[in-house]
């Protein structure tokens, strides 16, 4: 199914940015702490069958969800960027799963 699509480019751009982190410092997978409206968003997810088993694949998630909220500041609608997505009714059904998450309250759209 879907679960993996909206993240499988994102997670390439964080894996690469946490492997040249980890060069930088010398350490290899830096954690961080969640912010609480990141938090939010991934919870929502989680709690509607994302899985997201580790913190590369929620920051992936995240950046999706920033993503989303950018385009929604510049004046798109929800449908019109659930509908740019290509692929079937699965992949859109989980675009609109990662907007109502970036937009549930608290969450990453504020």
């Amino acid at each position: 199914m879907g679960k993996k699509s909206r993240l499988a480019s994102g997670f390439g751009v964080v894996a690469a940015g946490v492997a040249l982190l980890g060069a930088a410092t010398g350490v290899a997978g830096a954690e961080r702490a969640l912010t609480a409206p990141e938090q939010v968003f991934v919870s929502y997810l989680q709690a509607h069958g994302e899985l997201l088993t580790d913190q590369d694949q929620q920051l992936a998630a995240i950046d999706v969800g920033k993503a989303d909220c950018n385009a929604l500041a510049t004046g798109l609608t929800k449908a019109q960027l659930s509908e740019q997505l290509p692929g079937g009714a699965a992949e859109k059904e989980e675009a609109v799963l990662f907007l109502d998450a970036a937009t549930a309250p608290g969450s990453l759209c504020g």
